[in-house]
């Protein structure tokens, strides 16, 4: 295939080395960078043989682009997505997608309308032991699923935050370890449940960091028909990988430090408490060790999977698209929302109110005054 034609806008950090990662990509070439630095777009061209440009817009107008992948700061997301649609350019955007829902659809809108394609870089999704656990639940293996818990201890210092102004402040962030750290968590909380939730009751606060945003966050959500969900992300607690417990009517998928493992019923769930004669038997159950090909993970396997998408018109070659990253944002939205309102917060959003919250946040409101 011919290779898709890209440019990167946001290359100071990670969008760096998602510049240079297109030298070993056949279905994509690098021809545009651009960065609100002219030293540092210029430093990147130089090393990847493209083009820099001082502007994200400069470089959408160039006519040399088919296809931006996003990776600034995340209240840029929506506006470089919404200039490269209305120019017929398709967008692969860093997470989260943006940092309200709102915005988020009128991405997911604006790339429709233009018919381009909108994907998020999920590329924990292309980690083999979520492909597995992923294959393992969608083939049946697990039955109907009743249960997902999730920890996710995303570590940082105050060092992390004291390096640079924008960093734990609602205007630079537009929120903490929901908006910076946890997306891809959040994404697979969905992803492997196969649905978001229908309902959020959490708590969010911040502990031990001198930082505005929130730092933790606990979630129980409603799946509906007696399905559950228990989410916890801190950037506050003690260092570890996260963890993951999946339960359905077959037995217990498992994923934490030691690797994946599946707690195997010999009878379902269902099939047993409504069949054993003693009130306090359980079923038969053994422990196996699922083999994987580990945790790594490949942004370059969701960007070759764009281009492939773009160059063959299907859309369903992406890794994840924009309803994916709406999805995850989604439900970070309504945990925050509950969590500082202190109450049950439905799902879909109601996009108005999260916007206005997240404005008073701005404007220097406390999580306390939001309860009133």
């Amino acid at each position: 295939m011919e290779p898709v034609r890209f440019g990167v806008v946001g290359v100071g950090g990670m969008g760096g080395s998602h510049a240079r990662s297109f030298a070993q990509m056949p279905e994509a070439t690098l021809v545009a960078v651009a960065d609100v630095s002219e030293q540092t777009a210029q430093k990147v061209a130089e090393e990847t043989g493209a083009r820099a440009f001082a502007d994200a817009s400069s470089m959408l107008a160039s006519g040399e682009v088919e296809a931006v992948l996003i990776a600034t700061p995340h209240f840029f997301h929506a506006p470089v997505a919404l200039d490269a649609a209305s120019k017929g350019i398709h967008v692969l955007s860093e997470k989260p997608i943006s940092v309200s829902v709102s915005t988020a659809d009128e991405m997911i809108a604006a790339c429709a309308a233009a018919n381009v394609l909108l994907g998020v870089m999920f590329q924990q999704r292309t980690a083999p032991t979520r492909v597995t656990m992923k294959a393992m639940i969608d083939s049946g293996e697990l039955g109907t699923l009743h249960r997902i818990a999730m920890t996710a201890p995303w570590y940082r210092t105050q060092a992390y935050y004291n390096s640079g102004a924008w960093r734990g402040t609602w205007k630079g962030e537009g929120g903490g370890i929901l908006m910076n750290q946890a997306p891809h968590s959040l994404d697979q909380f969905v992803w492997l449940m196969g649905q978001t939730p229908k309902a959020v009751q959490a708590i969010c606060d911040t502990r031990l960091h001198d930082i505005e945003v929130e730092n933790l966050a606990v979630a129980i959500c409603d799946f509906g028909d007696g399905k559950t969900g228990q989410f916890y992300a801190s950037t506050s607690d003690v260092p570890s990988g996260e963890r993951v417990e999946i339960i359905g009517d077959r037995g217990m998928l498992c994923l934490d430090d030691h690797g994946l493992r599946f707690l195997e019923l010999e009878t379902s769930l269902e099939e047993h408490l409504k069949t054993a004669t003693g009130g306090f038997e359980t079923p038969k159950r053994a422990w196996r060790d699922i083999p994987t090909g580990g945790e790594h993970q490949n942004h370059a396997t969701v960007t070759a999977a764009f281009a492939r998408a773009i160059r063959e018109n299907d859309p369903s070659l992406m890794i994840a698209n924009g309803e994916d990253g709406r999805d995850a944002l989604e439900l970070a939205n309504a945990i925050l929302m509950a969590g500082y309102k202190r109450r049950e917060v439905p799902l879909p959003l109601d996009r108005s109110e999260f916007d206005t919250m997240l404005k008073n946040l701005q404007d220097g409101a406390t999580p306390a005054s939001l309860r009133a």
